[in-house]
């Protein structure tokens, strides 16, 4: 599997609610999310450690590959 992106949406609305745009294959960076809570609790996780924890912030994913 190689990521992209991953789409984020809010898991009640399915709004969209930002994307994590992998940069290199352990780089990723968050565009468009607005919850600096999200950003500051996940930043320098590996991608795969939080995709499991997105649903703690109610957001649901779409991963888009090249």
């Amino acid at each position: 599997m190689n990521i992209k992106e991953v789409k984020l949406y809010d898991a009640d609305t399915l709004e969209y609610a930002g994307s994590m745009v992998v940069v290199k294959k352990n780089e990723w960076n968050y565009v468009d999310v607005k919850d600096k809570h999200l950003t500051e609790a996940t930043k320098d996780m590996p991608l795969k450690s939080v995709l499991p924890c997105l649903i703690s912030f109610n957001l649901v994913y779409d991963i888009i590959e090249e």
